[in-house]
């Protein structure tokens, strides 16, 4: 098929072809659009640009599992000196008030 016929408009050089229509977009951004909005599979179309324009696929993520990294395991007086704990005392009061000295637990 000559260009002519495949790219009739000057200002469409990107064509999507589909099994029942033939689509032509300004730039790639708005046939992605059309692409997402049907969620069309790589299978059920045909993408083509004029000549001087490329596509751009987008990048395929690896189907790989992330693996699991267990943190390294600080002694304590490294993970006390990266993480400081505020240690508390409670104080306990005696049955009978004795608010002057207090007994600490």
């Amino acid at each position: 098929m000559p260009v002519k016929e495949k790219f009739p408009w000057e200002s469409f050089p990107y064509r999507l072809e589909l099994k029942d229509r033939v689509a032509w977009f300004q730039c790639q951004e708005h046939m992605d659009k059309e692409i997402a909005r049907y969620n069309l599979k790589p299978k059920d179309y045909k993408v083509s640009a004029k000549r001087g324009h490329k596509i751009i696929r987008p990048e395929r993520k690896p189907n790989r599992k992330k693996e699991v990294v267990k943190p390294k395991s600080n002694s304590k007086k490294r993970e006390d000196i990266l993480r400081p704990t505020m240690k508390f005392k409670t104080i306990e009061f005696a049955k009978q008030p004795n608010l002057l000295a207090p007994r600490y637990k």
